[in-house]
């Protein structure tokens, strides 16, 4: 954990934020909790994550408000998986499952972005330790329940597609519950599956109040612009009083037309989401050896859960449920859905590849582990892989090459010095104020002080679309830029202008 600290740290600070992570920034945590807590204008905003960060972009610095959470939960997640890992397995493996998980690519990538990808694998893992608290011991606390459902808010808070993983594992818990009844105390077990599904349906009540202060605020502000509604032109806040179930209601039918992840033909989706499935695992570690992994390990489990409920043993069996709730409900789920998410959606995989390796590691080397030797060995190896997978095969890499030469170019002027700058792209606005505190929404080239252009637009037979782009050859004033302005950086992407101020003398 002191190793990954130094190692998170420096990425915090040296990977220049891609454009997921300065849209956030810019139209949410920089705006405070409340604002980030009431706006979803897009359906990628992480309101959870936004909120938490908000709180620590109280401090001053840009990099620890928007990476600062995710920084903390990657670490937090390290000692959360060992304290799972070690529940189970013995000796070296839970400190082999650690190394193992840190050093997949997708995790890694994501660990201190500026994004709820790492928030929810900490809610993940909180909730499966409560629910191992709740299943296993004899007594549990009201505290458990309480942190068991604030998980699974905050989950959901964070990243409504985190329900990929709070599914599977409230039904392994019940799951696990319902045949402890059968095979043994029925009062108590049944007690505790009473329990368990009261905590979880709160925890899903409390999610929809969550959202619906959203709906409410994008259904207010939606009724009152539409010219032929009966609430144009009214304050939101009368609107929210007076017809709350109707700004609600359009906050919601607003969401649902929008969704980030579209649904796609049914016609040959099967093949398409096989090859969604190589392609996430190839985003953990090598997909063909994942690949393997995941089917051996499935058989593994089925055969597992089987033999400990012909046996009535109960010591490993939620932990198994888990594992194959969570890795076989995924692929179930999408082809019902007909949708194939963002990779980084399944992050939390993670969790789960590398707790499954190290129960199929001690099941196969059960004898060889008992030997200090090789069990020392084993963790060697291990810790050189991760050594490896964390220094080479693009691990290191900047998130986004065009946001990375942005920030390259401003450094080379003193934009404290500028009076008037000018944003030709998105990226540009965005990361201007992120790292030097300048909201600019100024798109006149004429009379800035200061344009930065894209390469592709000081080429008049560029003709293709980019979304980012304020500019083009045609809008651009050359005359203006060849008198005035004196071209002071350039890079494989950019040339960055200043005015020229010997013009005058």
């Amino acid at each position: 954990m002191a190793v990954m600290a130094v190692y998170y740290g420096y990425r915090l600070f040296a990977l220049t934020p891609w454009y997921d992570e300065l849209y956030t920034y810019y139209w949410f945590i920089s705006k405070g909790p409340v604002y980030a807590a009431i706006h979803w204008p897009l359906p990628n905003n992480h309101v959870g994550y936004s909120v938490l960060s908000a709180f620590l972009d109280y401090f001053g610095n840009a990099y620890i408000g928007l990476r600062g959470i995710s920084y903390l939960c990657a670490l937090a997640n390290l000692w959360l998986l060992y304290k799972i890992a070690g529940r189970y397995t013995k000796g070296w493996i839970p400190h082999i499952t650690v190394l193992l998980y840190l050093s997949m690519n997708l995790v890694n990538q994501l660990a201190v972005q500026g994004r709820g990808y790492t928030l929810g694998i900490t809610c993940y893992l909180t909730a499966w330790w409560c629910m191992i608290k709740i299943c296993e011991e004899q007594r549990t606390a009201k505290r458990i329940y309480l942190i068991y459902i604030a998980s699974l808010v905050l989950g959901l808070y964070a990243v409504s597609s985190n329900v990929y993983w709070v599914v599977p594992l409230c039904m392994a818990g019940g799951t696990f519950l319902l045949i402890k009844s059968l095979q043994e105390d029925k009062k108590e077990s049944g007690k505790k599956l009473l329990k368990l599904i009261l905590a979880s349906v709160t925890a899903a009540l409390f999610t929809i109040f969550l959202y619906a202060a959203i709906w409410l605020a994008i259904g207010s502000n939606l009724l009152t612009k539409e010219e032929n509604g009966a609430y144009y032109g009214m304050e939101h806040i009368k609107v929210i009083l007076s017809a709350p179930f109707a700004a609600m209601g359009r906050g919601m039918e607003y969401m649902l037309d929008t969704p980030y992840i579209q649904s796609e033909e049914r016609a040959g989706f099967a093949g398409r989401l096989w090859e969604f499935l190589v392609t996430l695992s190839g985003q953990y570690l090598q997909s063909l050896a994942v690949m393997i992994l995941w089917g051996i390990g499935i058989v593994f489990l089925i055969y597992q859960i089987v033999n400990h409920i012909r046996k009535k043993e109960n010591v490993r069996l939620l932990l198994y449920l888990s594992l194959f709730m969570g890795i076989v409900m995924v692929p179930v789920c999408l082809l019902i859905q007909c949708k194939r998410p963002y990779y980084r959606v399944f992050t939390y995989g993670g969790v789960l590849l590398a707790i499954l390796i190290g129960v199929l590691l001690e099941a196969v080397l059960s004898k060889q582990l008992k030997r200090k030797g090789n069990a020392v060995l084993l963790l060697v190896l291990a810790a050189a892989f991760s050594v490896k997978c964390l220094g080479f095969s693009g691990y290191n890499e900047q998130y986004g090459g065009n946001e990375h030469a942005i920030a390259e170019a401003f450094s080379h002027t003193d934009m404290d010095k500028w009076s008037k700058i000018c944003v030709t792209d998105c990226n540009q606005e965005y990361l201007l104020y992120f790292l030097y505190g300048i909201r600019c929404e100024n798109r006149e080239i004429e009379g800035a002080d200061v344009v930065l252009l894209d390469k592709r637009m000081t080429d008049p037979d560029f003709k293709e679309m980019v979304w980012e782009f304020y500019h083009y050859y045609d809008t651009i004033p050359w005359e203006y830029i060849e008198k005035d302005m004196l071209s002071v950086y350039e890079n494989d992407q950019y040339i960055l202008y200043t005015k020229n101020e010997n013009k005058d003398k």
